[in-house]
């Protein structure tokens, strides 16, 4: 079997080989799903029981599991634990998810009618190297729970944490009902669209693989859910406790290296206070340590690979020359080799500037002062990306009402990157189709079928 290398982003040693899945392993990964998928629709108790018990199985092994994670993504280690705990807890939730397999209408003259909610069928989840099991997870889990079976396709540098993961879960299911295909490309990304036996694609990644995912699954009618890129806003209002929001907002700005689709990517704050705003946000990035991820003490691992660190070292470079001041990193000062970039907070003038205007998706952090908040809003809203944002302020109820102008999929108050396992998740506009989580997760996996009776006159 051909292999291809994962190399660790923060050490840049080989971590393992990954196998090069073929067109040919698709289509027997396709049977396969083929031949079990009728007896794993039918039995829902069953499902629950398989589903529960892999869920205490991944949470057995998470300390195993997560430093494969580490290894190859470059995430602190309790960041790569805490992905295996939700998807256990993913897991836990559709198991115990109760809805109606079938609904009956409301009697009417001489006809009954029942709605019937059934698996779609065999699922594509393709996942990103950011995320790779918290991201799988609210795939799997629910489709799981919907009776489908799933392919998945990893990032093509982040497939080991996902073959530990099915290795788990297919201890207890069937055969065929989870499969993993691997390659260092997007080859099997695109014939996993494209296949017509594949009912639905759930997709997490960038907007414009997005875009050409829906395009490749167009001819053969797929259903998709599409989690895609955003440029979240955090606001800052004029009461805001500039400490304890700094501290909050750097948390979600910069988790896992600032790799996160709804981390913080900006922040405005009132022009009178951006000064202290900028000394604020510099004392609570100063406190973070980067490192490698196996490191107790690391809480800032790597950058996963170097295209993203060349972006954001080049979104930095030109915000200064933007006329932006950086108050804090804007360099590399670790002394491992791989793709480390220590966190960075830059004032900037021009809102217009990629660092502001563009998704960075690294560890650094611009700040704007505004002037008009009603203006800000009406700016924000006209951009592409809607996935989310957030207000912080002292008086709860403007900053709830400031909230409720704001079109995104989310909006968050004196927070940010909080998400919950019974609540949707997903973008507006250019940020995605569709949600995961929740009930609202579970029905993107089921297809409806009325059965409309006429009853025969009695003789």
């Amino acid at each position: 079997m051909r292999t291809f290398n994962i190399t660790d982003p923060a050490s840049l040693e080989l971590v393992d080989h990954a196998p090069w899945s073929s067109a040919e392993d698709l289509e027997r990964a396709v049977q396969e799903s083929q031949s079990i998928s009728r007896v794993w629709a039918k039995n829902r108790d069953a499902r629950r029981e398989a589903m529960r018990a892999a869920a205490a199985d991944l949470r057995l092994n998470v300390g195993t599991l997560g430093a494969i994670l580490t290894r190859e993504q470059g995430k602190p280690l309790l960041e790569a634990e805490t992905e295996f705990m939700t998807a256990a807890e993913l897991l836990n939730y559709y198991a115990d998810l109760e809805w109606d397999e079938s609904t009956e209408l409301p009697e009417r003259s001489g006809r009954s009618v029942s709605v019937q909610q059934l698996p779609v069928g065999l699922v594509g989840a393709i996942t990103p190297w950011n995320f790779p099991i918290s991201l799988l997870g609210v795939k799997v889990a629910p489709a799981l729970a919907a009776g489908c079976t799933v392919i998945s396709k990893p990032a093509a540098t982040t497939p080991l944490s996902t073959l530990a993961y099915a290795q788990v879960l297919q201890r207890h299911l069937p055969k065929g009902v989870l499969q993993v295909l691997t390659d260092p490309g997007r080859e099997m990304s695109v014939a996993i669209s494209e296949h017509p036996a594949i009912r639905k694609i759930s997709f997490t990644g960038s907007t414009e693989v997005g875009v050409a995912m829906i395009q490749q699954a167009a001819p053969t009618m797929k259903r998709a859910t599409l989690e895609l890129g955003g440029n979240d806003p955090a606001i800052i209002l004029e009461d805001a406790d500039l400490e304890a929001t700094a501290q909050g907002i750097v948390a979600s700005a910069f988790r896992n290296a600032g790799q996160v689709c709804m981390a913080v990517k900006r922040v405005y704050v009132p022009q009178a206070r951006l000064d202290d705003c900028i000394e604020a946000f510099t004392a609570a990035v100063g406190r973070l340590t980067v490192g490698h991820g196996l490191d107790a003490t690391t809480t800032l691992g790597p950058l996963h690979h170097q295209n993203q660190l060349n972006r954001v070292r080049e979104l930095v470079d030109r915000a200064v020359v933007d006329g932006g001041t950086v108050a804090i990193g804007g360099a590399s000062t670790c002394d491992l080799p791989g793709y480390f970039w220590d966190p960075t907070i830059v004032s900037v003038p021009d809102p217009e500037t990629p660092l502001v205007s563009e998704e960075q998706f690294g560890a650094a952090l611009p700040i704007v002062g505004y002037a008009d908040l009603h203006e800000l809003i009406e700016s924000l809203n006209a951009d592409a990306f809607g996935l989310g944002a957030s207000v912080w302020g002292a008086d709860e109820e403007r900053a709830s009402a400031i909230a409720q102008h704001i079109e995104a999929g989310t909006v968050w108050i004196n927070q940010h990157t909080v998400v919950e396992v019974d609540a949707p998740f997903g973008g507006w506009g250019h940020s995605g189709v569709g949600r995961e989580r929740g009930r609202w997760g579970l029905e993107s996996y089921l297809e409806l079928r009325t059965i409309n009776r006429r009853r025969l006159s009695q003789r």
